[in-house]
């Protein structure tokens, strides 16, 4: 007998979508029932993540390459959706990277580079979907934001001041977008560990002094995985939290202390 999942009939778009948090999502879109569209910058790996799903799941897998910071690029995206699906009842917009590339916290090229990969690639891709969620009238737009856009951290502060901008966006599109159908919330993660990503290089480089944070200021003592985050993801886009709009839900192991 054929077990219904949560997804069934549902197409989802991720960004940012080939490692991480993003692909960790796609497996749980996809084990849940849903029709993904992958999305990245390199076609190469996009294609054979999406040939290694397509052999996992019985879904079918798409992929949607394109530079999100990139405003052209993101209406390529929607257009190639639009052709591959036709609509989205899901959004995903999952691209970010805290990684500096100099010593000056205060540097504006720096500032302008976390701005451009952490918020310029959600409001690009946002506007370029919005006609087409704007017909389901019951979509669902997840963003992901940081822990590091409501307290300070070890990240850094151009960082976590486009993880901010994140949280005010999505308070604000929860409200403007609400008459639409859509419901548009946050999730917030903490330290999560994954293959390429930057917890992993920072492990390499000082692994005492990555457990010593991690004990430290983490509760829980433990780094979350990409599925933490991705169970939070697909909770909010599902049935049951169909009266849940404009919240930033963290997924951190308890490090936020505010109240």
């Amino acid at each position: 007998m054929h077990k219904i999942g949560a997804f069934e009939g549902k197409r989802i778009f991720i960004s940012g979508s080939s490692k991480g948090i993003g692909l960790a999502a796609a497996n749980k879109f996809l084990e849940e029932g849903g029709t993904v569209v992958l999305n990245g910058r390199d076609k190469n790996r996009l294609r054979k993540i999406s040939e290694l799903l397509s052999e996992k799941y019985s879904q079918k897998v798409y992929t949607a390459p394109g530079d999100l910071t990139n405003g052209k690029d993101a209406y390529s995206v929607a257009e190639r959706i639009k052709q591959l699906i036709g609509n989205l009842d899901i959004v995903v917009a999952n691209v970010g990277n805290g990684k500096p590339e100099g010593e000056n916290p205060l540097e504006p090229a720096e500032w302008k580079r976390f701005y451009d990969i952490n918020v310029m690639s959600s409001i690009n891709i946002l506007n370029a979907l919005y006609p087409i969620i704007r017909k389901q009238n019951q979509a669902n737009v997840i963003l992901l934001s940081s822990i590091a856009a409501k307290e300070k951290i070890s990240a850094p502060c151009g960082y976590a001041a486009a993880k901010s901008a994140i949280v005010t966006l999505t308070r604000y599109l929860a409200q403007d977008w609400a008459a639409d159908g859509i419901r548009v919330n946050c999730v917030m993660p903490g330290n999560i560990y994954f293959e390429g990503g930057r917890w992993e290089e920072l492990f390499r480089e000082d692994r005492d002094g990555v457990k010593a944070y991690i004990s430290e200021n983490v509760p829980m003592k433990r780094f979350g995985e990409p599925k933490d985050v991705a169970e939070a993801i697909c909770f909010l886009a599902s049935e049951k939290a169909s009266f849940i709009t404009g919240i930033y839900l963290p997924v951190d192991g308890g490090q936020l202390n505010i109240i």
